[in-house]
């Protein structure tokens, strides 16, 4: 079966499909007759996954397979008819399902191309990016409608690192049945001639308005600042302000390691874009995260964009070495998102995980959350820095990821 036939066009699919598209819909209907206009958001944008192909191809046989639209369509539906599943269970089942719907339109409908253990992490991303997109959503219909959705912090935290789990499992489930089942049937490549990736033109950047002298003194004169926050922190006996400052001296190195000792092409503007953030953390720490109002979501804004770099570096970069994996540029952009908010996600978590521990111990905490309020503007300015790299970003990456992918290449032979 070609890849333009799509998945199963059989009748027996379509049917099952069908009927299951009809219970989203009338799960939708429902939620909106019973107030709850959230839930039927959140069945809007099933029922628009769910009919992504027939879109694309313009046949009503040719649909998602049922067994997928199953993980969303039954936990949807939980909640407005008797409530079976908790509210709860039921949204992050439903986050799980709509990233294993994605992932297989995406591998049986377009050009990508998803190697079993590369498609298990990007469902668990985009379960972990859409988890994190469906908080800031309620939280935004709290304080705008009226609406009471979110149970505070750490209720959130708690739902978001279940919407992890049931991702890492939607994942598991892709790669050993949706990839291995009867290919004629679900239209899956296995194997074949792997496609060229698609070039991007590099750009220059802005390597004429800092000399290498300058640059060394600039970092050299951000790790002296460091190095007086590093003594105040011992001074007060405060691991947090310790480790952070720390680990922060220890990144600003990491430009010159690469290129000294990896031989990857870090200029100036790349150079800036990893000290700075890391700086404004470490320094931040000191008490300007409490004192300056933006200081917070400025830090997560530059680190975001930094995370999404990396991210984009090194998932172009397997791009380019692995025969497995396809990914053209239209994805890229989506992937550079869709990391960015499951990072920004991982990130709450690790702070909510490293506060309960540091509760535990009696211990101070070497990262904090402030408030709910504070971790939802810290997940949108995370998709900012998102965006940035999703349009600035490729052009000025390229070369760090063909050098990445040139190293892997040579580590294989």
């Amino acid at each position: 079966m070609s890849r333009n036939e799509g998945i199963e066009r059989g009748t027996r699919n379509a049917l099952a499909a069908w009927l299951l598209v009809a219970m989203i819909g009338i799960t939708v209907l429902a939620s909106v007759l019973g107030g709850d206009f959230l839930w039927a958001g959140l069945g809007l944008v099933a029922l628009a996954f769910a009919l992504i192909p027939v879109g694309a191809h313009h046949r009503p046989t040719t649909m998602v397979p049922w067994e997928a639209l199953c993980f969303v369509a039954i936990p949807l539906a939980s909640v407005p008819f008797g409530s079976v599943l908790p509210r709860s269970v039921a949204t992050f089942l439903t986050v799980a399902g709509l990233a294993l719907v994605l992932a297989v339109v995406l591998d049986a409908f377009t050009e990508v191309e998803l190697s079993p253990w590369f498609a298990v992490l990007f469902v668990v991303i985009t379960t972990m990016a859409i988890a994190g997109l469906w908080a800031v959503v309620q939280w935004v219909a709290d304080r705008t409608l009226g609406m009471h959705d979110l149970h505070g912090l750490q209720s959130l935290m708690w739902s978001l690192l279940a919407a992890t789990l049931a991702g890492l499992a939607a994942g598991i489930v892709f790669a050993t049945y949706f990839r291995h089942i009867d290919s004629r049937r679900f239209g899956f490549r296995d194997g074949g001639k792997r496609r060229d990736s698609e070039e991007t033109t590099a750009v220059q950047s802005s390597d004429g308005w800092l000399s290498d002298d300058q640059q060394r003194l600039l970092v050299r004169s951000l790790q002296v600042v460091l190095v007086g926050v590093l003594a105040y922190g011992l001074y007060r006996a405060n691991v947090g302000i310790v480790v952070n400052t720390a680990v922060a001296l220890a990144l600003m190195e990491l430009p010159a390691v690469l290129e000294r000792d990896y031989h990857l092409p870090v200029d100036t503007g790349l150079t800036l874009w990893i000290v700075v953030p890391v700086f404004l953390h470490a320094v931040g720490t000191v008490g300007l995260y409490e004192s300056v109002g933006l200081w917070d979501q400025l830090t997560h804004t530059l680190s975001s964009s930094l995370v999404a770099a990396a991210g984009y570096t090194t998932v172009r970069a397997l791009d380019v070495h692995a025969d497995s994996i396809y990914l053209p540029r239209k994805f890229m952009l989506l992937f550079i998102l869709l990391f960015t908010l499951a990072f920004g996600v991982l990130w709450e978590l690790l702070e909510f995980g490293l506060g309960g521990l540091a509760t535990m111990t009696g211990t101070g905490s070497v990262l904090s959350q402030y408030s709910l309020e504070n971790t939802m503007l810290d997940l949108m300015f995370d998709t900012v820095g998102g965006v940035i790299v999703a349009v600035w970003g490729a052009t000025h990456l390229s070369n760090v990821s063909d050098a990445v992918a040139a190293r892997l290449d040579a580590g294989a032979e």
